[in-house]
């Protein structure tokens, strides 16, 4: 899994596009993959955390051309992967290819923070090994005002 880098600022700008490039060429296919989104909690002015750290987040359907909003998970733990459901199939030796982009809203918090991009194999038992159940992580900076 690979991702370009983007950075977003708080002001009312465009969201900045990036891509995540999955490659599946494992000895197996998978029914269920998820990216899966997560950043710790940034400091507001007020001290609260807005959802989202006030990003806003979208996945582009490619049937439809439609941006779609995406969960990020605010929190200073890592879910495990068997917490998480949905996912789509890749069976071995393919690839493809999803695009996302996140802005920045006017109220939210202020500085930098990587975003945690994990590939969950949702449908991996609870028992499965952590590089089982997340066979690809990687992380994205993003930065508010």
């Amino acid at each position: 899994m690979s991702s370009a880098p983007s950075r977003t600022s708080a002001a009312p700008v465009a969201a900045q596009e990036f891509t995540i490039a999955v490659h599946n060429g494992n000895t197996r296919s998978y029914t269920a993959l998820s990216a899966v989104f997560q950043m710790e909690m940034m400091a507001t002015a007020e001290g609260s955390t807005p959802p989202q750290n006030g990003f806003v987040l979208e996945r582009r359907d490619p049937a439809t051309g439609a941006w779609r909003p995406v969960e990020v998970r605010v929190a200073n733990d890592v879910q495990p992967h068997f917490l998480f459901s949905g996912g789509t199939p890749l069976a071995k030796d393919t690839a493809r290819t999803e695009r996302y982009r996140i802005r920045a809203g006017e109220a939210g918090a202020a500085g930098s923070t990587p975003v945690l991009i994990r590939l969950v194999d949702t449908a991996a038992p609870e028992s499965a090994s952590d590089e089982r159940g997340v066979p690809a992580r990687t992380s994205l900076m993003v930065t508010a005002r």
